[in-house]
C-alpha cells in the first residue's frame, strides 16, 4: 500500500506542473480550442488537461511500478491513443480514422496483453454467459463504447474530470477490497490522483487562475483505462467485480453516449456527430448553470456507482442489478424523449420556490 501511495503523489505532482510546462507548447502548436456555435467559453483554451494526466501517470509508472501483466502493453497503447488525441484537438483528424485507429489499439491492448472479458455474468439468471472466442471482439468493442462516452461527455467545465473521478474511485474502492489486485488499485487511484491538478485547473481553483480543457486526448486515455481496469477485475482468477457492476460505475456517461447515438440514428445522422443534446445542454436549458448542471449531474453519477458498489459488496444477484439498470436506462430516455415537458414543469416548480 505505500507503494501506491507514493504512486499517487507523484503522478499527482508530475501531472500539476505538466500543465505549467504544456501551456506555451499549447500554444506554439496551436493545441486550444476555438469557441464556436457549439463552444461558449471566451478566447482559446489549451487543451493539455488530459495530457498532463497521462504524463503524470506514465512517468511515476516507470520508475515505481513493473510493465509485466499486461501493462507494458496498456501503456503502450495508450501513449499512441494519447498520440492520436492530440493530433485530433490541434488538427481535427476525420472521425471515421479515428474510429479505426481506436479499433486497431483496442485490438493491440486485447490480443497483446492476452487480456479480454472472459464471461459477462449470470445477468438473466439462468446461468454465467461465457464468451470463449468472443471475449477479446467484445472486448474491443467495449473499448471503443468507453472511449467515446467519457469523450462525448466532456462538455461543461468539470464535468469530464468529475466523471471519471467518481468511476475511478468507484473502482479504488472495489480494488481495495478484492485481494490480489495491486497493480489495477494501483493504476486506477494514480490516475484519479493526477485528474486533481487538472480538475482545479479547468474549474478556476487557486491556485489556478486560468483554465484548461481535458481535449480528446485526455477523455480518450480515461476512457480507455477504465475498460482496462474493468476487464482486468473481472479476471476469474482475482475478480473484484462482476461484469454488471461496471454498468453502474460508468452508468452516467454510458447512458448519454447511447441515448445520443440512438437518436442521431433515428435521424439518419451520423452518430459520431456532435449536437447540443447531451443531459448537461438540457440542464443548461432548464435554467441551470454550468455548475449547478455539474454538481447535480455528479451527484447522480455518485448515487448510481454506490448503488454498484453496494450491490457487488453485498453479493445482490447479478439479474436483479442488470434488470435494476435497465430499468434505470428506461427511466433516463423517457426523460431524454420529453426533455422539454421537465424543462416546463421544471421552470414552473423552481419559480414557485423562489417567489416563495
Amino acid at each position: 500500500m505505500e507503494s501506491i501511495g507514493y504512486l499517487g503523489l507523484y503522478s499527482g505532482i508530475i501531472a500539476f506542473f505538466s500543465m505549467f510546462i504544456l501551456k506555451p507548447v499549447a500554444l506554439r502548436v496551436r493545441l486550444l480550442d476555438q469557441p464556436d456555435h457549439r463552444k461558449v467559453h471566451v478566447g482559446v483554451v489549451p487543451l493539455t488537461g488530459g495530457l498532463s494526466v497521462f504524463i503524470g501517470v506514465l512517468a511515476a509508472w516507470m520508475v515505481l511500478m513493473p510493465l509485466a501483466g499486461g501493462y507494458g502493453i496498456y501503456l503502450l497503447a495508450s501513449l499512441l491513443l494519447v498520440a492520436l488525441g492530440g493530433v485530433d484537438d490541434a488538427r481535427d483528424v476525420p472521425a471515421r480514422f479515428r474510429l479505426w485507429a481506436q479499433v486497431a489499439l483496442g485490438a493491440l491492448l486485447t490480443y497483446g496483453s492476452g487480456v479480454s472479458l472472459v464471461h459477462l455474468g449470470n445477468l438473466f439468471g439462468l446461468g454465467v454467459i461465457e464468451l470463449s472466442w468472443f471475449g477479446p471482439l467484445v472486448t474491443i468493442a467495449a473499448i471503443i463504447g468507453a472511449t467515446n462516452a467519457f469523450n462525448m461527455v466532456d462538455g461543461i467545465d468539470g464535468l469530464a474530470g468529475s466523471m471519471s473521478l467518481v468511476t475511478l474511485s468507484s473502482l479504488s474502492v472495489l480494488f481495495f477490497f478484492a485481494p490480489g489486485n495491486h497493480l489495477e488499485l494501483a493504476l486506477a487511484f494514480s490516475i484519479a490522483i493526477a485528474l486533481l491538478p487538472y480538475l482545479a485547473a479547468n474549474l478556476r481553483i487557486p491556485p489556478f487562475r486560468t483554465r484548461i480543457f481535458m481535449g480528446d486526448a485526455g477523455s480518450m486515455f480515461i476512457g480507455f483505462s477504465v475498460v482496462w481496469l474493468l476487464v482486468k477485475g473481472t479476471q476469474p482468477e482475482a475478480q473484484a467485480l462482476r461484469p454488471v457492476t461496471a454498468l453502474w460505475i460508468i452508468a452516467v456517461p454510458l447512458m448519454d453516449m447511447v441515448a445520443i447515438m440512438v437518436r442521431r440514428a433515428r435521424k439518419g445522422q451520423s452518430v459520431m456527430k456532435p449536437d447540443r443534446e447531451h443531459l448537461h445542454h438540457i440542464f443548461q436549458r432548464a435554467g441551470l448553470s454550468d455548475r449547478q448542471a455539474l454538481l447535480v449531474i455528479t451527484a447522480f453519477s455518485v448515487l448510481f456507482a454506490v448503488i454498484g458498489i453496494g450491490g457487488e459488496l453485498l453479493l445482490v444477484p447479478e439479474w436483479i442489478m442488470f434488470v435494476l439498470f435497465l430499468a434505470l436506462f428506461v427511466g433516463y430516455n423517457w426523460a431524454i424523449k420529453h426533455a422539454w415537458r421537465l424543462v416546463v414543469l421544471f421552470r414552473q416548480q423552481y419559480e414557485t420556490l423562489d417567489r416563495k
